[in-house]
């Protein structure tokens, strides 16, 4: 099995654009489409597409804030085909070396919604642990140590 993170372009962000998760994590995650025009309007957005034997899977959204030297994962998607295969789980493994070896990072952020359908467990099993902040005032801040 080839799992990459590949750069996006406009010979694949249609492909990206078409990956859905299930309907019960909508309230959790944005589509591709919606995070990748984000991404225009974010200073040190930072992204690509998970692929996995050549086929797209999935969707990274990271806000790399060189300035601050904080960098938070804004967005994990895999598409509801493609979910509980371990390519999350390895996509946050090829993440956290990419972005240590891109910009010498030592702490990678995320945050979650509660609920149901909710990431919590998936990134706390990926080694992620609260730090007791919340994010826009409901999501509950992550910090995974590197």
């Amino acid at each position: 099995m080839n799992v990459e993170l590949r750069n996006i372009n406009i010979d694949n962000f249609y492909e990206l654009c078409l990956l859905e998760v299930t309907p019960t994590q909508a309230n959790h995650v944005d589509s591709n489409a919606v995070s990748l025009a984000e991404a225009n309007f974010m200073e040190f957005p930072w992204y690509r597409g998970i692929y996995v034997n050549n086929k797209p899977v999935g969707f990274i959204l990271v806000n790399a804030d060189t300035v601050s030297g904080k960098f938070s994962l804004w967005r994990l998607m895999l598409d509801k085909s493609q979910q509980s295969n371990g390519y999350g789980r390895m996509a946050i493994t090829m993440l956290s070396e990419a972005l240590q070896q891109e910009f010498g990072i030592s702490k990678l952020y995320t945050s979650v919604v509660t609920g149901i359908e909710s990431p919590i467990s998936f990134y706390l099993n990926c080694g992620f642990a609260s730090t007791g902040g919340l994010v826009a005032g409901r999501e509950i801040e992550l910090c995974l140590s590197l």
